[in-house]
C-alpha cells in the first residue's frame, strides 16, 4: 500500500475514491433528506436543478481561474467548499445556498481532476488510469449507498448526509504535495466551434438523463414499496456493476477503438433503460438497473481520454468545465421539469418521463459517430 501511495498518480485515484464515497452518500441521499425536511417533490426537482446550474454559471470564469489558480489550489478550495456547504446541508440549515456551494465544489473538482491527471501519466496509460479512477470512485458507490440505506433506516434520512465529511477531509492528505499544473489563461477564441462538436452528444445524453435518473430512488422506492436500506442496496450494486464495466473498458477500446467502444456500450444500455422503465417485477428491474447503469457510465472516463487527443493542455481545465457546465445545464432542466410532470402526475409520470429518456439518449448515441469521424478528418489523424 504505501508503494502505491508513493506514486501521484495513484494517490490522487484514492483520493477520489474518498470523495465520491462521501458525493456519492450526497447524492443518493439529498432527494430523502430534502423530503425528510419537508420539501415538496416540485422543490426537490428545483434543489437538483440549483445544484447543477451552479456549475453553469461559474464554468467560463473557472475555466480562466484554475489554469492560473492551479489544479492543486483549485481542489483546495473544492474540499473547503464541500465541507463547509455538506456540514450546513446535513443540519438542514441554509439549504439553497449550501447547495449553490456544494455545486461549486463540484465545478471546482471537476475543471481540475481529469487535467491533474492528465499531467500524472503518459497519454498511452490515459485510458487505463482515468477507467482505474472512474471504476473506483463508482465502485464506492456501493459502500457509501449501501451505507447510507442502513443508517436512514437506524437514524432517519435526516442525519445521513453528515456521515459524508469524515470522507471528504480522509481525502484531503492525500492530495497535498501533488505535482503542481498552473500557468496562463487559455485562449479560447475560436475554439467553441470544435468544443461544440466535442459535446453535443454527450449534452443531449444529458438532458434525457435529468428527466429521471436523479428521481430513481424516489422511483423504485414508491414502485416497489422498498425500504430506504433496500432501495440503498440496489443501487449500491448499480455502483458495484459500474465500476467493474469501467475495468473493462481498456480491453474493448484495444478492440474497437475509443469512439468504437463509447458507442457499442451505449447502444446496449438502451433496452435495459426500457425494461427498468416498464417491467413490472422488482427483479427484472433491479437487473436492469445494475446493467443499464454499468454499459451508459462506463464510457465515461473513455469519452475523457478521448477528448484529451484533441485538445491541448491549457483549454482541458476550460473544456471540462464548459462541458459540466452544459451537461447540468440540461440535466437541471430535465430535473426541473421532470418535478413539476410528477408533481402533477403522481407515478404514471415516469411512463412518460422513461420515454423522452430513451429517445434523447438514442439520439445522443446516434451523434457521436458524427461528432468524432468529422474530427478526425479535420485533424488528420485517426486516435484509437
Amino acid at each position: 500500500m504505501n508503494g502505491v501511495l508513493a506514486s501521484p498518480a495513484y494517490r490522487f485515484v484514492v483520493a477520489s475514491f474518498l470523495w465520491s464515497f462521501g458525493g456519492n452518500l450526497v447524492y443518493f441521499f439529498l432527494n430523502f433528506h430534502l423530503e425528510a425536511l419537508g420539501y415538496s417533490r416540485q422543490a426537490i426537482g428545483y434543489a437538483q436543478a440549483l445544484l447543477l446550474f451552479t456549475g453553469v454559471v461559474f464554468a467560463l470564469p473557472l475555466a480562466y481561474l484554475i489554469p492560473r489558480l492551479g489544479y492543486l489550489k483549485s481542489l483546495y478550495g473544492a474540499f473547503a467548499l464541500a465541507v463547509g456547504s455538506g456540514l450546513l446541508l446535513g443540519l438542514g440549515l441554509w439549504v439553497f445556498p449550501s447547495l449553490a456551494a456544494y455545486g461549486l465544489a463540484g465545478a471546482l473538482l471537476q475543471g481540475a481532476s481529469a487535467p491533474l491527471m492528465a499531467r500524472l501519466v503518459p497519454p498511452e496509460r490515459r485510458v487505463a488510469l482515468f477507467s482505474l479512477q472512474a471504476a473506483l470512485t463508482t465502485a464506492s458507490g456501493f459502500f457509501s449507498t449501501l451505507l447510507a440505506g442502513f443508517l436512514s433506516d437506524a437514524l432517519g434520512a435526516r442525519w445521513v448526509l453528515l456521515f459524508a465529511l469524515p470522507f471528504f477531509l480522509l481525502a484531503l492528505p492525500l492530495v497535498l504535495g501533488l505535482p503542481e499544473g498552473e500557468g496562463k489563461a487559455p485562449r479560447l477564441q475560436g475554439r467553441f466551434a470544435l468544443w461544440l462538436r466535442l459535446l453535443l452528444p454527450q449534452v443531449v445524453i444529458g438532458l434525457g438523463a435529468g428527466l429521471v435518473i436523479p428521481f430513481l430512488n424516489l422511483y423504485l422506492k414508491e414502485k416497489f414499496g422498498l425500504s430506504y436500506g433496500n432501495t440503498g442496496l440496489v443501487f449500491a450494486l448499480s455502483s458495484l456493476a459500474t465500476g467493474g464495466a469501467m475495468l473493462l473498458q481498456p480491453l474493448l477500446v484495444r478492440r474497437v477503438g475509443k469512439l468504437g467502444a463509447i458507442v457499442l456500450v451505449q447502444v446496449l444500455s438502451l433496452p435495459f433503460l426500457a425494461l427498468l422503465a416498464w417491467a413490472p417485477w422488482l427483479p427484472v428491474v433491479t437487473f436492469a438497473l445494475l446493467v443499464r447503469g454499468a454499459l451508459m457510465n462506463a464510457a465515461g472516463p473513455v469519452y475523457a481520454a478521448l477528448v484529451m487527443d484533441y485538445l491541448p493542455e491549457a483549454e482541458r481545465p476550460g473544456f471540462f468545465l464548459v462541458e459540466g457546465g452544459l451537461w447540468s445545464l440540461l440535466f437541471a432542466l430535465g430535473s426541473a421539469l421532470s418535478g413539476r410532470v410528477q408533481e402533477a402526475l403522481g407515478l404514471a409520470a415516469f411512463h412518460y418521463l422513461f420515454g423522452a429518456t430513451l429517445a434523447l439518449y438514442a439520439l445522443g448515441i446516434a451523434l457521436w459517430p458524427w461528432a468524432f469521424g468529422r474530427l478526425r478528418a479535420a485533424y488528420g489523424e485517426h486516435p484509437s
